[in-house]
């Protein structure tokens, strides 16, 4: 019988290539580990949110092939209007998406698994993270949540996975209001604070870290900027691609599967078989990575 080793899982942003992040996690779960805490930024939170929740690997096959992700792009109504929308969008809503797709979808997920709160979920299982763009810091949830005068035990995780995707000129912020003072936080992109959470891992006391997250492109791509709207994509794209590449996070004490995906994080018009393809891809190489795992990676 196989023995399976307790971890810190670490799960970068990179958009769509978050995909490949739940294949890592699959594969990470077959080579004999499990998660006892998670911590995640952008796309790395909607896997690090079902990894706690109790996903197997086999069901978070199920829940990539079932999530409709070009679905998730909830364009707001003055986005849809043609040729001249999605400038009219960026200039009155700064944004071109909604985000509550991405909530609705996550809340399902998760509901499957019987969790809705934080207080649905182990304490200090699940760590996510955001950035307060009013008060310009960056935040993890559901630690800063008393701060806002919220309980984190009546906290949906979901909102939390949505503040933490919520890309900047892309999805809307998330307004987080504090109830006893009326005071109002506009949260945003965790990516922003810290694309590869290590530390907030390594502030969590649990050990061993086993992060997860994207190789720099061999190649870059070349983006037409045709306007306000395309302008802001690309700098949203460049962002995403640095942060992977320049803000790695010292990488201390940890161990890092590396994943070698190169597709634009804003692409979410893929197929069924094209998002298959992706978590086959981080499936391979954490389990190849992790199977056979160095004495440093395994706790005593």
């Amino acid at each position: 019988q196989m023995t399976v080793h307790a971890i810190n899982g670490v799960f970068s942003g990179g958009g769509i290539k978050g995909i490949a992040l739940a294949g890592a996690a699959a594969g990470s779960l077959e080579a004999g580990y499990r998660f006892d805490h998670a911590v995640g930024t952008s796309s790395g939170a909607m896997v690090a949110s079902l990894v706690a929740a109790g996903y197997g690997a086999d069901e978070l096959a199920a829940g990539v092939s079932w999530v409709p992700w070009p679905d998730l792009l909830d364009w707001l109504p003055t986005s849809r209007i043609p040729l001249i929308g999605k400038a009219i969008s960026m200039a009155t809503n700064h944004a071109q998406c909604s985000g509550d797709r991405i909530e609705q979808i996550w809340g399902r997920l998760l509901a499957a698994k019987g969790v809705r709160t934080f207080g649905d979920l182990e304490p200090g299982s699940l760590r996510i993270v955001a950035t307060d763009i009013t008060h310009q810091r960056g935040i993890v949830l559901p630690d800063a949540l008393p701060e806002y005068g919220i309980d984190p035990r009546t906290f949906s995780v979901a909102r939390a996975v949505r503040m933490s995707t919520a890309v900047p000129f892309f999805f809307k912020p998330v307004p987080l209001r504090n109830p006893k003072t009326g005071d109002v936080g506009l949260i945003a992109d965790g990516a922003m604070t810290a694309n590869y959470p290590l530390r907030v891992a390594r502030r969590s006391g649990v050990w061993p870290i086993v992060g997860f997250r994207f190789l720099d492109p061999e190649h870059h791509l070349h983006v037409r900027v045709r306007g306000p709207a395309s302008l802001a994509r690309a700098v949203i794209t460049a962002g995403i691609r640095a942060a992977d590449i320049i803000r790695s996070d010292t990488t201390s004490g940890a161990v890092t599967v590396a994943l070698a995906v190169d597709r634009d994080p804003l692409d979410f018009g893929l197929s069924v078989t094209a998002a298959r393809d992706l978590f086959d891809q981080g499936r391979s190489a954490a389990f190849t990575a992790l199977s056979d795992p160095a004495p440093s990676i395994v706790a005593d």
